[in-house]
């Protein structure tokens, strides 16, 4: 007789254990106690079960996980639980570019024409620089004057793809009013829908996605879009109670741009293809690109489906939290790669009432004033709060210059010294791209230091110092106060590792004598006088008094500013250095009672310009161009004129570079600051390799 076996089991789900849990079992029974398991026909049924056992734990683990978003692995199944909370996965989306167009008629073609008509979907054809050609289509109709022999176009938005229309008439067994569009590649905020009232009545209704259901009636003309089991996007219609139903017998007509996503970004040569040219003139069309294309993306992936739908969810189509902001944007926006939102009360300056926001597209371009209002007029102003007003200002990017030493042991590695710089290098790429580039990104100089010290086994240590460097476009001819936000605290310049600037600059010096001239902080000039208080003004100073600052400090010389006998202000004619205290001693034989007290600059430094002589002098062109603040980390280039900026293998033209040393070796995200290191940039990365066998 069998007996139970209560040892049995049942959380080993492996097939080895389910299959030795079987033998436990069937050995601890009364009938099977002599059998021998691995030589019998048993061995064969036990394989057999616990292969059934197992194949049976992995589906129904497998059924529970695609039961919910967290864990379901298959797209259809992901998918669908996001429909749950009505959120549509984006589709690809075409690159943008902004083109002029110049239609000029040639001596065979119509002068007497007043204006045309640059039609929507007008094709034309990019190159990239590989030489690979893309098609793009207008995305407007435009209209153009004649003036002087030509009709311009100005910032035509083209869009890379395919102009795609097709039509799927409606059966009366279509009792769902569902259709498929048979393409991976479709851009679906491109697509417009309309309806044909029949094949023989041309009359047509356009329809637009239904984006509030609160807002679609029983007539309203919307239509509803989701991605199907099949990963293509199907457009459906309403019941006649929530939105139109299109009748039978009618003709839904779909055009769409098919596109090949990112791979149409950074395309700057376009030409026009439409064989008909533009209003039938073709013979001297120019085109020139104005914004060069970007934005072009993929679908969204399986995570990106994850996360995105519950935070859209969570924002219930409205803008009040700084989360609600970043998941419609995103949404909504799919060049926009990074948002940054933060209230007016965490602004610098404080601003009430606003909400600000900064935004990293995919292409690093930055948004254009069209762009910024298109995107606050029609998503913003529509979701979110009525009094507060948003705001979008440009990502400001903060570059992290690397320099220092690497020691390494040639005996621990077959590789050369330029291989393992390589290395590095690709070590430091590595660490730039998965840490850094977003608006909460933290730089950490030992986590960098890691990555070094693991790209190579022969590494010993690493001593690396680094710089924020800020990029500034210059307004040559204008006077203008330049300030440069760092936002991190710096460390005080020494005459090794302080403020410095790339490359000269053109500027006229006291005599109106043109100088190329760098800029840099003054060493040790946060040692010196700030300012003078007057804490009281005295009597019966009938003429100037003679002020000598005391102290451990040298140099620092004040001028009195006197008004009817008292003291008005004392104006700081020369800081000084090496001040940790210092006081103010009165000389005056008439008046009497002024008190005076000083102020030393402690966290603020001098900036100043200067330029070498043939001989190697150097010579200060300014003593006192600006200013930078430590605690802060604001710089102040103070009525700056600069005359010109010669051009240079490493930066853009009129562009002036500041770089700083940070105080510490965390900087933590802030605002709109993205931290990043340029690799397409020499200058980013300048390391010593210092063998060493000891």
């Amino acid at each position: 007789m069998a007996t139970s076996n209560n040892s049995l089991r049942v959380a080993d789900l492996d097939f080895f254990s389910i299959r030795n849990n079987l033998k436990e079992y069937l050995r601890s029974q009364n009938t099977f106690q002599d059998y021998d398991f691995e030589g019998s026909g048993m061995s064969v049924m036990l394989d057999i079960l616990a292969y059934n056992t197992y194949y049976n734990s992995y589906y129904m683990n497998m059924v529970a996980n695609e039961a919910f978003l967290d864990t379901a692995q298959i797209r259809k199944n992901i998918v669908s639980h996001a429909k749950l909370i009505n959120y549509v996965p984006m589709s690809m989306r075409g690159a943008e570019a902004k083109v002029n167009v110049v239609v000029t008629p040639g001596p065979d073609e119509d002068q007497g024409v007043a204006f045309i008509t640059l039609d929507k979907w007008t094709t034309f054809l990019g190159a990239d620089k590989d030489q690979v050609n893309y098609p793009f289509v207008a995305m407007h109709s435009n209209t153009a004057y004649k003036s002087n022999g030509s009709f311009v176009f100005s910032n035509v938005v083209i869009r890379q793809g395919e102009a795609v229309t097709m039509q799927f008439p409606v059966y009366a067994n279509n009792t769902s009013r569902r259709f498929q569009i048979p393409s991976s590649n479709v851009d679906t905020s491109t697509l417009t829908i309309s309806v044909q009232e029949s094949s023989s009545n041309t009359t047509t209704t356009e329809y637009t996605l239904a984006s509030d259901i609160t807002q679609v009636y029983a007539n309203s003309t919307v239509y509803f879009m989701e991605e199907d089991q099949d990963s293509y996007y199907t457009v459906y219609f309403g019941d006649d109670y929530i939105g139109k139903r299109p009748a039978n017998g009618s003709i839904v007509i779909a055009t769409y741009v098919d596109t090949v996503g990112p791979k149409g970004n950074n395309i700057v040569r376009v030409g026009l293809s439409d064989a008909d040219g533009v209003a039938g003139f073709r013979s001297n069309v120019k085109v020139t690109v104005t914004q060069a294309s970007a934005g072009g993306s993929d679908k969204e992936t399986n995570e990106q489906v994850r996360f995105r739908s519950t935070n859209y969810y969570t924002s219930q189509n409205r803008a009040v939290t700084a989360g609600d902001y970043e998941a419609l944007i995103t949404k909504d926006f799919p060049n926009i790669e990074a948002v940054s939102v933060w209230g007016g009360e965490d602004n610098d300056p404080i601003v009430y009432g606003r909400v600000f926001m900064s935004l990293k597209t995919r292409g690093y371009y930055t948004l254009t004033n069209l762009e910024k209002e298109n995107i606050k007029n029609s998503l913003i102003t529509t979701r979110n709060v009525l009094t507060v007003e948003p705001d979008i200002v440009d990502p400001e990017y903060a570059f992290v210059l690397i320099r220092g030493a690497i020691r390494y042991n040639p005996n621990l590695t077959t590789r050369t010294q330029n291989q393992i710089l390589n290395l590095i290098k690709e070590s430091i790429y590595n660490y730039a791209t998965q840490e850094l580039y977003t608006f909460k990104s933290t730089f950490k100089l030992s986590k960098m230091q890691y990555y070094i010290e693991q790209s190579e086994p022969s590494i010993t240590s690493s001593d690396i110092d680094i710089f924020l460097q800020r990029r500034v476009k210059m307004e040559i001819g204008g006077t203008n106060t330049y300030v440069i936000n760092f936002n991190t605290p710096l460390r005080k310049g020494d005459y090794a590792f302080k403020l410095n600037s790339y490359p000269t600059v053109k500027v006229k010096d006291s005599a109106g004598i043109q100088r190329d001239v760098f800029i840099e902080e003054t060493p040790e000039s946060y040692t010196g006088i700030d300012s003078i208080t007057i804490q009281n003004p005295g009597i019966n100073y009938t003429s100037k008094p003679t002020l000598t600052i005391t102290g451990d400090g040298t140099g620092a010389t004040v001028e009195p500013v006197i008004v009817n006998g008292r003291f008005i202000s004392v104006k700081v004619t020369n800081p000084g250095i090496n001040y940790t205290r210092a006081f103010v001693d009165i000389t005056d034989s008439q008046g009497s009672g002024a008190v005076l007290s000083v102020k030393l600059k402690a966290t603020v430094g001098t900036l100043r310009t200067y330029y070498y002589k043939p001989n190697g002098e150097k010579v200060i062109v300014n003593a006192e161009a600006g200013s930078i603040d430590y605690i802060t980390g604001r710089v102040i280039l103070d009525s700056f004129t600069p005359v010109s900026m010669p051009a240079n293998d490493f930066y853009d033209q009129d562009i002036l570079t500041i770089n700083v040393v940070p105080e510490q070796g965390v900087i933590v995200p802030l605002r709109n600051r993205i931290l990043a290191i340029d690799t397409n940039n020499i200058q980013a990365i300048q390391l010593d390799m210092v063998a060493e066998t000891a």
